[in-house]
């Protein structure tokens, strides 16, 4: 088996973020993991990357620490992913796969769309969009309890490490019996750690797309850390 990391934070683009991508991958690497899904937060969120610059600008300084990283993780024979943690009002963010950083910078409409809009032209490339720890209890976030509209996305992120075990548990059992995925991810922002969450599979991770294909089809089992 295979485990991958859905959610992971680094300084070169989130704001809250300890340390590098470099660091970060090694990590990963020390505690038996095959990849990770970079998901810095987006302008929508705490990011580390000016709101002000240019469009292209703005993608190339956020997508910096996806491709500095690429050059690592081969030497390291890790498959590192492209992935987004967008804010979409009240503090509360999604998940997103299945594109490259050119699928952004193709689409300066981004800047100022909602929810509703970057679903559309994520599903238009196959990707996938998913709630980020809904039901998190934070000062941040005005309405924790609200129960999101899962009609217009591809599944939830039902367990996150940093959460409270009862809002994961409130996730898993709301959504359980619903027709969407149900993933796991760390949410982690510094490289001190021995334990991670994230999604076992049976092959190999080559790149987002087929991140959002195995995603979608639901062909993995969630890994949540040694016991």
């Amino acid at each position: 088996m295979y485990r991958y990391e859905l959610h992971m934070h680094t300084k070169e683009g989130s704001a809250c973020a300890v340390d590098t991508i470099e660091e970060m991958i090694k990590q990963y690497v020390k505690i038996g993991f095959s990849g990770a899904a970079v998901t810095n937060h987006f302008i929508g969120g705490n990011t580390s990357v000016s709101r002000d610059l240019p469009w292209e600008e703005l993608i190339s300084q956020y997508s910096r620490a996806y491709y500095d990283g690429k050059e690592i993780a081969e030497r390291l024979d890790f498959d590192l992913l492209f992935g987004i943690e967008q804010g979409y009002g009240d503090g509360k963010e999604f998940l997103a796969y299945g594109f490259e950083p050119e699928f952004l910078t193709e689409r300066p409409f981004l800047r100022n769309a909602d929810i509703k809009v970057w679903a559309k032209e994520i599903h238009s490339v196959g990707g996938y969009i998913g709630y980020a720890h809904p039901f998190r209890n934070r000062g941040y976030i005005k309405n924790p309890d609200e129960i999101p509209d899962i009609s217009i996305v591809d599944g939830i992120e039902g367990y996150n490490m940093f959460n409270d075990p009862s809002e994961n548990e409130k996730a898993v059992r709301i959504f359980a019996n619903s027709k969407i995925a149900i993933t796991t991810g760390s949410d982690l922002h510094c490289s001190d750690f021995d334990n991670a969450y994230g999604i076992a599979t049976n092959c190999r991770i080559p790149d987002s797309s087929v991140l959002a294909k195995i995603l979608l089809s639901r062909d993995f089992s969630l890994y949540l850390g040694e016991r």
